[in-house]
């Protein structure tokens, strides 16, 4: 191949979480390498649309608030077709569908996905529970069948997906965080300010039921009753639909005034790094931003014990007993004397393995497989 590699990334831009965080850490590193020339397709403009266009990326905008499926479809065939790119690499299931679709139709190049989390559909019965379904079966046969491999953030989550996919499909690649970026976005929080004595525990996430901030909650109103010898602060960093009955939770629980609900934050560093303690208390992960931007920070993080949780947090912070009293003790116990110490620890151990350059290298490497048995093939 003469030039450089022409890498198109398709997502969804709708919302700035832990997916879009490590699409642009991804994104950003790759297209400081020499050999590979960036574009992404974004279903919607936010804030992932303008952090690619910061970098100088080009992004394509196709609004899916004002195109249904089979006009984003069409439009995605033009812009591969103008662009002409070598690899497509699709982020989600609608993003997977109709760029795996569009690109066998119109250019059938390597195509290739990556899984960021766990099946999150909901537990509902009815028509919109069949609909869900055949969504997904459509998703997994693209995989299968349009796509050569899955990207996988964990070991867990990959050995999950090697139950669905063939033989070798599934490459697991951690994410990566770019530490520079964390420590030059982190500065004093005003939580942190306006409470310097206070204890500040916290959670970041979208406030959807996988993340269990109710959870989070109730490990709250427990921790309330033990004697800290300093005021407890509790704060939720994120937004979503279920943000009322949370709070009309902490409500029931006798704890809103020592909760805060800030809803989305542009300053996540900060608010990670005015902590003493985060909790991650989902019921299933891949590999989130924010332990690893923790890990960075070097903040005690508290975390059920799944998906690549256990590759990042300490064994002395990780939960197997997913309840209320099960995180009260690991918490305690980073709060205590040796927790910022266990934390640093664990830092400088454990965060060469999941730097930014890392990860871009092995899915530029992989990339660079893709293309050579595609080639082989044509011969």
């Amino acid at each position: 191949m003469s030039g450089p590699l022409r890498i198109l990334h398709i997502l969804s831009g709708d919302l700035w979480a832990g997916a879009e965080a490590q699409a642009f850490t991804l994104l950003a590193h790759l297209a400081k390498m020499p050999d590979a020339q960036i574009a992404a397709v974004l279903l919607n403009e936010g804030t992932l649309t303008e952090k690619l266009r910061e970098t100088g990326i080009c992004v394509h905008v196709l609004d899916e608030r004002n195109l249904d499926a089979v006009r984003l479809y069409r439009r995605l065939r033009v812009v591969l077709r103008n662009w002409n790119p070598d690899i497509v690499h699709t982020h989600r299931v609608k993003e997977n569908i109709i760029g795996s679709v569009a690109n066998r139709l119109e250019r059938r190049v390597p195509c290739l996905r990556t899984v960021h989390g766990g099946d999150e559909r909901s537990a509902s019965r009815g028509l919109r529970t069949l609909r869900q379904r055949g969504i997904y079966e459509l998703d997994r046969w693209c995989g299968r069948v349009l796509q050569q491999k899955i990207v996988a953030v964990s070991t867990e989550l990959g050995n999950r997906l090697g139950r669905e996919y063939p033989p070798g499909w599934v490459v697991v690649v951690e994410n990566g965080v770019d530490e520079n970026r964390v420590l030059s976005e982190r500065a004093t929080a005003e939580f942190r300010a306006e409470a310097p004595d206070a204890l500040h525990i916290g959670i970041v996430g979208r406030l959807v039921q996988v993340k269990r901030v109710d959870l989070f909650l109730r490990i709250a109103s427990l921790l309330t009753v033990e004697s800290f010898g300093r005021p407890l602060r509790f704060h939720v960093f994120g937004d979503g639909p279920l943000r009322s009955n949370l709070e009309n939770l902490a409500r029931q629980l006798r704890i809103a005034n020592r909760v805060s609900f800030h809803g989305h934050r542009h300053d996540i560093a900060s608010c990670i790094g005015g902590l003493d303690a985060l909790i991650i208390c989902s019921d299933h992960e891949g590999l989130p931003m924010t332990a690893l931007e923790a890990l960075v920070l070097q903040i005690p993080t508290v975390a059920h014990a799944v998906g690549g949780l256990v590759d990042v947090v300490p064994e002395e912070f990780l939960v197997q007993r997913h309840d209320p009293e099960g995180y009260k003790n690991q918490v305690m116990r980073a709060l205590g004397e040796q927790g910022r110490a266990i934390a640093a620890a664990n830092s400088v151990r454990r965060l060469p393995y999941f730097t930014a350059g890392r990860n871009a290298e092995r899915v530029r490497a992989l990339y660079a497989d893709m293309i050579a048995a595609h080639d082989g093939t044509r011969r």
